[in-house]
């Protein structure tokens, strides 16, 4: 890309004129209208771009926003987000920060092309949501002038906000237990990050502990349709499982779709829990409604939040956790833990 300098050579102004034009200040210091066209055609041919990276830098530093950049992986989380910047902006307009949020998609296990140095100077802070082992083995071994949180994952440098996974599975397991189910089985995905393997790891040890070792596990896609696939291959399997833990809420709704036409009937053939990591409302209105474990996923925002404030100010130092709790909701698909 050719210099201010070169465009003056060009032109004939000095580098401080060009410079003045290319910046969009040629009215306000009164230069011609014919010389800046004059600038601003001889950089066009020239094929000058604009450094809008440099630019928005230089009004970070001397602004009093805070500008923060929210990593999101674009994958079958995408939809995700729409919960986490519920939690986020409540959490923002309640403690009257003056912030602007960016949002910054990015290939889950690619995180060090989205978040380079040069890149992390553009923001005042971030939280880096849904990343992969080896996007944590990138941030652990990098130095970044920026507060990070990290969302949902653990860290010996950073400051996180988690959920018990252990605990996650396990509690769909004690709910069904209660039930006195059997035959367990598990629809899920290919795990993208480690503590999908611990959840489905808590459910069915939950159950061998009480003897039973009965184990059934499906990966799909995690969409609707992969749930709606896993489904068919239950319902077509020489013995049933009696209970079936989703690991997302998309699997589950396309997993009641197919039990319903194969005539399998929830929650009186098979019982149904799946993690709460979709809207309410999908939840509740599903044909059969859904009975969860739910994942404060709002909560979770604000506290990154909160936390990252309390970095800023040096109320806390990194590395610094906080781990929310899951807990139960029955609905339809499974019911309500029985009382002695």
């Amino acid at each position: 890309m050719p210099t201010i300098k070169e465009i003056a050579a060009v032109t004939g102004y000095s580098p401080s004129t060009v410079s003045v034009v290319l910046r969009g200040k040629g009215n306000e210091r009164k230069i011609l209208q014919s010389t800046q066209e004059k600038i601003l055609t001889a950089a066009r041919n020239l094929g000058y771009t604009p450094n809008i990276s440099a630019r928005r830098l230089r009004n970070i530093q001397f602004s009093k926003k805070l500008v923060l950049a929210v990593f999101w992986a674009s994958d079958f989380r995408a939809s995700m987000v729409v919960r986490f910047l519920r939690g986020l902006q409540r959490e923002v307009a309640e403690s009257k920060t003056d912030c602007e949020i960016i949002i910054r998609p990015y290939t889950n296990g690619t995180l060090s092309e989205a978040a380079s140095l040069s890149e992390m100077n553009m923001f005042n802070a971030a939280i880096i949501c849904n990343a992969s082992a080896a996007d944590i083995e990138f941030l652990e071994e990098n130095e970044f002038p920026i507060p990070i949180i990290l969302y949902n994952r653990v860290s010996e440098k950073y400051c996180t906000v988690n959920v018990d996974s252990t605990k996650l599975g396990g509690l769909a397991a004690d709910v069904f237990l209660s039930h006195n189910k059997k035959a367990p089985a598990v629809i899920t995905s290919e795990p993208v990050f480690s503590d999908m393997i611990l959840r489905v790891e808590s459910f069915y040890n939950a159950f061998e502990k009480q003897g039973i070792t009965y184990r059934k596990t499906i990966y799909e896609e995690n969409t609707m349709k992969g749930g709606y696939e896993a489904a068919k291959l239950i319902a077509e399997s020489d013995s049933l499982p009696d209970c079936v833990f989703c690991a997302s809420d998309a699997l589950a709704i396309g997993a009641l779709r197919a039990f319903s036409q194969c005539g399998i009937r929830i929650p009186d053939d098979i019982e149904l829990i799946s993690v709460g990591n979709g809207e309410n409302d999908m939840q509740e209105y599903a044909s059969t409604s859904l009975s969860v474990v739910h994942i404060p996923m709002e909560d979770m925002a604000a506290f990154c939040f909160r936390i990252l404030i309390d970095v800023t100010n040096g109320k806390v130092q990194p590395p610094y956790s906080v781990v929310l709790p899951v807990k139960y909701i029955p609905r339809e698909s499974c019911g309500d833990i029985p009382h002695n």
